[in-house]
């Protein structure tokens, strides 16, 4: 709620000092918008209407989010004399947590003589709280949002090479339609490379060229990942178990890579605004592959370990298919954790080839990233408190485990919670970390650079585990693919608001610096393709708007220096 408040006011966090208290029961998240708006009213000094109030969850770009329960907030503010009440936007009609019935709030508040106001953000919030209005954003154009030829021409380029990686693996990926029997992982796995593969060249024939390369580079990965789990279990099934665990020991090759990827990033000194970014986006994506290793390192040991027990089973009995399923649902798992990290590093580079045409000179303030840094360490831990307060810790509870082995396994459901994890805390964890704060100095560049591309990702990672388990509340089968979004219209809503939020966002980063962040028009880009599909995609595209957003306020942010 601070951090939003000020990123709103285009300020800094740390140029405040926030405190709250309340009495009574405090119901989490639910509470943020009030707080946000209420922060906004302190920081500009205009007074609140007592007579006011509201429910609904902050999200990083200013939006409002659903929350449950809110018939009985209603009913609370009603009895505690409230007149007017905010609710999310798209949550008119909600459900009862006490009757499970859907309750029309405009209905209610009506019967008990108050007003029911819907609430989109937190200008809205701030309006509806102190009946003021702080200046309203304007988006620029979709057009503006569109990429420049430069962008284009190396985005077509990173294109071609995903695909010539593709058709390397396609005739091995042709050949599983023809194996007979698999396991289900590796039917999902070749079958999305598939679908991945003919998406992108749609999107690519369409100029869809940030959603044509993120498809082909999802295909290629896909495709590689099903080929490498299908040799080892061939080996396996063939009695080949020295040669199973051989191919695994091929793939045991990540902390040099990972390492080597970060100290190159780290070894640019841009000169322009645009050079910055790019480190950023280049480090997110690094400390992504950096986070993923660690699991895959630990995975491939206790993978190999596991197939060494397989020695002296007869060779009928590897051949079945429940020896297929053992293996894959131990293998697979291993090597695609392997191919997260390969891909975000390649990633990592290939950040760096993006660059925009309307770029402008700048040096970076080494205190300002400081600063940044800490705003932005500070909001993640927080959200990562909420998280863990929220799923990690009723986990444990339930399978009556330690906090610390819930986590293990949370992270292996939700790899962005890992990531949010490991960055939440990575200016003081030892190995990879340390080694780079001693390389190149705590108050150098490209620790700073790394320290705030990190803590972004934390804080941003866990707001959209917030918003994906606590807000929207997604309902997911067996295969983690999501079913059901329980507030779809106030998703719907709040995905339209990130939209034109990014647009704002955008605007705000051209005043400031002369131009439209390649990176933000490249989330952006995506998200528009990815609202397009499956409910997977669309909370995706959520986040990618999102990203657009953080990419254009950290522009507004380092221009402030």
């Amino acid at each position: 709620s601070a951090f939003v408040a000020a990123t709103t006011l285009n300020k800094d966090l740390t140029d405040f000092t926030f405190s709250a208290t309340s009495g009574g029961y405090i119901d989490g998240a639910s509470a943020s918008g009030l707080m946000a708006a209420g922060f906004l009213a302190s920081m500009t000094g205009a007074a609140i209407d007592p007579s006011v109030t509201m429910t609904g969850m902050i999200n990083p770009d200013g939006t409002i989010g659903p929350v449950d329960g809110i018939p009985e907030k209603f009913q609370f503010a009603i009895d505690s004399g409230k007149k007017r009440i905010g609710y999310p936007i798209g949550m008119r009609y909600a459900t009862s947590a006490k009757t499970d019935k859907t309750v029309d709030l405009v209905a209610l508040a009506k019967e008990r003589g108050v007003e029911a106001i819907e609430v989109a953000d937190v200008h809205a919030a701030y309006k509806l709280l102190t009946g003021k209005q702080l200046p309203v954003p304007v988006p620029v154009s979709v057009a503006d949002m569109a990429l420049d030829a430069s962008t284009k021409s190396a985005l077509d380029a990173k294109y071609k090479q995903w695909q010539q990686r593709l058709a390397v693996e396609w005739g091995a990926i042709l050949q599983l339609e023809s194996a007979g029997r698999l396991p289900p992982l590796l039917v999902f796995l070749r079958d999305y490379s598939k679908r991945y593969a003919e998406t992108a060249e749609t999107l690519h024939k369409d100029g869809k060229l940030a959603g044509a390369y993120a498809r082909m580079l999802a295909a290629a990965v896909y495709a590689t990942s099903a080929n490498q789990i299908y040799d080892v279990l061939a080996s396996v099934q063939a009695n080949k178990l020295d040669a199973a665990i051989a191919a695994l020991d091929k793939l045991d090759k990540l902390e040099q890579l990972t390492k080597d990827t970060l100290i190159k990033v780290g070894t640019l000194r841009p000169p322009t605004m645009g050079g910055h970014l790019r480190m950023m986006a280049a480090f997110r994506a690094a400390l992504r592959g950096w986070v993923f290793k660690d699991f895959a390192t630990l995975a491939l040991a206790s993978t190999k370990q596991y197939l060494k027990t397989l020695a002296g089973t007869p060779a009928a009995t590897l051949g079945s298919e429940q020896i297929a399923d053992d293996v894959v649902k131990k293998v697979g798992p291993t090597i695609l954790y392997v191919a997260k990290t390969t891909a975000e590093t390649a990633l990592a580079t290939e950040q760096l080839e993006l660059s925009n045409s309307a770029d402008i000179n700048y040096t970076c303030s080494i205190p300002n990233v400081q600063r940044l840094s800490t705003s932005f360490q500070s909001a993640g831990a927080a959200g990562m408190s909420y998280f863990e307060a929220l799923l990690v810790e009723p986990f444990a509870q339930k399978e009556k485990i330690g906090v610390d082995d819930a986590r293990a396994r949370v992270a292996i459901l939700e790899p962005d919670y890992l990531v949010a994890l490991m960055t939440s805390k990575l200016g003081t964890l030892d190995g990879t970390p340390m080694e780079l704060k001693q390389l190149w100095g705590e108050r150098s560049l490209p620790w700073g650079l790394l320290s705030l591309a990190g803590s972004e990702l934390a804080y941003f990672h866990a707001a959209e585990l917030i918003a994906k388990y606590y807000s929207l509340e997604v309902k997911l089968d067996e295969s983690r693919q999501i079913t059901r979004i329980e507030h779809d219209k106030a998703f719907a809503n709040m995905l339209a608001t990130a939209e034109r939020n990014a647009r704002a966002s955008a605007r705000a980063a051209r005043i400031a610096t002369g131009a439209i962040p390649v990176q933000a028009k490249l989330a952006y880009q995506l998200a528009t393709v990815e609202r397009d599909g499956t409910l997977s995609d669309k909370l995706d595209a959520l986040a990618q708007f999102w990203a657009s957003s953080a990419y254009s306020q950290t522009a507004v942010m380092l221009a402030r220096n």
